[in-house]
C-alpha cells in the first residue's frame, strides 16, 4: 500500500505541474518582448537596448524593445501587467516608474509588488544635491540651517512630479525639517537648462547629469543620496551619514514579469541577465552612466521592491503627492 500510495502522489504532482516542467524545457518558443515603458533615448530605453542583443544570443530567440511611452509610465507597465505570464513579455523600467508613479494615482493602476514579479535589478546608483551660487552654504549641514533660516526661499527643481529627484527631496525635506518650493519640469534636458539660467537653485541630479554643472562651476555637490558613496565623487559626503539617516537609497533600474510567470523561468532570465550584467561591455555601460551593476538573488529583490513600495507610498501619502 505504502509503494501504490507513493507512486500516486508522484503522479498527481507531476500531472499537477505540467506547465513548470513545459516551461523549463520550451522556453523561449518565440520572441522575447521587453517592453521600455519610455520614449526612445531615454534611460531605460537605453539599457533595455543593451541588455537585448546578448539576451537575444543567450536565450536563442530575438529580443526585440518595443517603446510603450505614455502616463509617466503607466501605459507601458500595464502593458506588460496584462500581457500573458509566460516570459514572452518583460518590462525594463526604473524605481521610480514603478514604485512611486503607480501610487500617486488612487486607486494605484496596478500594485508592483501584486501584479509583477521582479526578475532583475540590472543598475544602480546613488545621485548628488547640487545648489547655485545663490545658496551660500557649502556643506549639507549649512545648507539645512540656511533652509530653517529661509522656509520657502529656494526652488528645488526635480524630473517631473514623482520622479526619484522629487520623492527623494521630499523625504529630504520631511526628515530634515525644511521647505523647497517644487518646481517640476519635462525631463533632464529643461531641468538642466533650469538650474543653468538660475530658475531653480537646488536639485538632486544623477552623477552624469552633474558632471557637468559641476565641472562648469555652476553647480556645488553638497551631497549624495544613495546605498553608497559615489565612486566619482568620493570626498562629497552621504546624506545619511550627516543629516537624514533614512535618506539612503539608489535609483535603480529593474527587469519585471507579469505576475504569474513560472518560477523557472523567472529563474532562467535571472541567471541570464545576472552573466550578461558580469561581462565587460555592460560593465562600461554602467560606468559610463555612474551606475553599478551587481547581479542580486530573487528573494534579495523581491524584499527591496516591497519594502520601497512601502516606503515610497508612505512619503506620497504625508507629503500628499498627486500627479498633475
Amino acid at each position: 500500500m505504502n509503494t501504490i500510495t507513493r507512486r500516486g502522489l508522484i503522479a498527481g504532482t507531476a500531472l499537477a505541474m505540467p506547465s513548470l516542467a513545459l516551461a523549463q524545457t520550451s522556453y523561449p518558443s518565440r520572441p522575447v518582448t521587453i517592453v521600455a515603458p519610455v520614449a526612445p533615448g531615454s534611460q531605460s530605453d537605453i539599457f533595455a537596448r543593451v541588455l537585448s542583443a546578448p539576451l537575444t544570443q543567450r536565450l536563442g530567440r530575438p529580443v526585440i524593445v518595443e517603446n510603450r511611452p505614455g502616463g509617466g509610465g503607466i501605459v507601458g507597465t500595464l502593458a506588460t501587467v496584462r500581457s500573458a505570464p509566460d516570459g514572452h513579455t518583460i518590462m525594463l523600467h526604473s524605481s521610480s516608474g514603478t514604485l512611486v508613479a503607480p501610487q500617486l494615482r488612487q486607486p494605484p493602476p496596478y500594485v508592483t509588488p501584486r501584479d509583477l514579479v521582479p526578475v532583475a535589478v540590472t543598475l544602480s546608483g546613488p545621485s548628488v544635491i547640487v545648489v547655485s551660487s545663490a545658496v551660500r552654504a557649502n556643506t549639507i549641514q549649512d545648507f539645512v540651517a540656511e533652509l530653517k533660516a529661509n522656509p520657502g526661499k529656494f526652488n528645488l527643481g526635480s524630473h517631473g512630479v514623482g520622479a526619484f529627484s522629487h520623492v527623494a527631496m521630499e523625504l529630504f525635506m520631511a526628515e530634515t525639517g525644511t521647505e523647497m518650493v517644487h518646481a517640476p519640469y519635462n525631463g533632464g534636458g529643461p531641468l538642466a537648462t533650469a538650474f543653468a539660467a538660475g530658475d531653480v537653485q537646488v536639485v538632486l541630479f544623477d552623477i552624469l547629469s552633474a558632471r557637468p554643472l559641476l565641472a562648469s562651476g555652476q553647480a556645488r555637490p553638497l551631497a549624495v543620496v544613495g546605498e553608497r558613496r559615489a565612486t566619482a565623487l568620493p570626498d562629497v559626503p552621504l546624506v545619511s551619514e550627516t543629516v537624514a539617516p533614512a535618506v539612503n537609497m539608489d535609483y535603480w533600474f529593474g527587469v519585471f514579469a507579469p505576475a504569474g510567470t513560472p518560477a523557472p523561468i523567472v529563474e532562467r532570465l535571472n541567471a541570464e541577465i545576472a552573466a550578461i550584467m558580469d561581462t565587460p561591455e555592460f560593465r562600461a555601460r554602467a560606468t559610463e552612466a555612474s551606475m553599478l551593476t551587481t547581479a542580486q538573488q530573487l528573494p534579495a529583490i523581491r524584499a527591496r521592491v516591497d519594502k520601497e513600495w512601502e516606503d515610497w507610498g508612505r512619503v506620497i501619502r504625508e507629503r500628499n503627492i498627486v500627479s498633475q
